[in-house]
């Protein structure tokens, strides 16, 4: 049976949401820390224990760590860039000036060439390279887009010079072995290796079995499929990432081979993003999205997630049981 792993935000952060979640057969709760740290996760943690004591049961809890994500710098308001305008990227705040766009990976000078394409927040900004300087990079809009902070930087095939696991990471897996969380998902996983490194770092810690998610986001995490399924205790098919660090038309068949392999090594998967999105602000999915879980199910998916649908938008409940009706329905149908 395929069960249902929603992410954890304010909107479904109180004893109300959190006992009807778990009534609908959710039992694990996703904390994403791209966007928490510790101390922005204590107080909704709290929330999560006081509601267990007041119930009698317990959720498993999984903590994403962020790995070597790139992003654009604060913003005081959103700022729209128009098709062909040209604009900085640069690694420094004290240049952040105009229409200026700050990245926090220094790196990205060195990594990019003229005529790289530059995404930004996962194909809703192309950009591309146009002039390389000591200090910045010029880039040119190919679409309208309207910039709010903290966006997320794709750089398609290019080897990002950061190491999978980054210091952050370590200090967050230090929080989840202190908080007793029962699973740990590596973004961007690369190699067998980059879990090796976690189970390492976590065993020098704690007697505690914490269970290890590999997430498959770009090239090199399929090239190294069969090891990294070999090695880790559950995969996630990461279709965000994926789906910006290669061609869309791909990312189903990819999918299937992912889910596939798990499979035959008896290694629990996950598929996951954009599985319910238009019910971010909607009360209803659209038919291809029920379509896309109903078929998730039939490949082997052990879990689906929820990622925006369930963290500060208006329908949480109504999505965890709009999906769960539908598994419910692609279960009947392959018995």
């Amino acid at each position: 049976m395929s069960h249902i792993i929603p992410t954890i935000g304010p909107a479904i952060s109180d004893s109300q949401h959190l006992t009807k979640l778990y009534q609908d057969g959710v039992r694990i709760l996703r904390f994403n820390f791209s966007h928490y740290s510790p101390e922005k996760a204590k107080p909704i943690l709290d929330i999560v224990y006081e509601t267990e004591k007041l119930v009698g049961w317990k959720f498993d809890l999984m903590m994403d760590i962020e790995g070597p994500s790139i992003r654009t710098g604060e913003l005081n308001q959103p700022r729209l860039y128009t098709k062909w305008e040209k604009f900085k990227l640069v690694v420094d705040t004290k240049n952040v000036s105009e229409n200026a766009i700050f990245c926090d990976y220094p790196g990205i000078l060195d990594d990019v060439n003229i005529g790289t394409i530059v995404k930004i927040e996962s194909w809703l900004f192309d950009t591309i390279v146009r002039e390389k300087w000591s200090n910045y990079l010029l880039l040119e809009a190919l679409n309208e887009f309207t910039m709010i902070s903290r966006r997320h930087i794709n750089i398609p095939g290019i080897h990002i010079n950061q190491p999978t696991v980054t210091e952050k990471d370590f200090q967050d897996i230090l929080y989840a072995i202190q908080e007793w969380f029962r699973y740990i998902a590596i973004s961007f996983c690369r190699s067998a290796e980059d879990i090796k490194t976690v189970r390492s770092f976590i065993q020098s810690h704690t007697t505690n079995q914490i269970k290890l998610i590999a997430k498959i986001e770009n090239q090199e995490g399929i090239d190294n499929l069969d090891e990294i399924v070999e090695s880790s205790d559950m995969v996630m098919v990461a279709r965000g990432d994926l789906g910006t660090e290669l061609p869309l038309e791909v990312i189903p068949e990819i999918q299937m081979k992912i889910v596939k392999t798990c499979k035959l090594k008896n290694t629990p998967v996950i598929v996951a993003t954009q599985m319910m999105s238009s019910m971010v602000d909607h009360p209803a999915p659209t038919r291809a999205e029920v379509s896309d879980i109903f078929l998730a199910v039939l490949e082997g998916a052990d879990y689906l997630m929820l990622s925006e649908e369930t963290t500060i938008w208006e329908y949480p409940i109504q999505t965890v049981e709009m999906m769960k009706r539908t598994i419910e329905s692609a279960e009947k149908f392959d018995k």
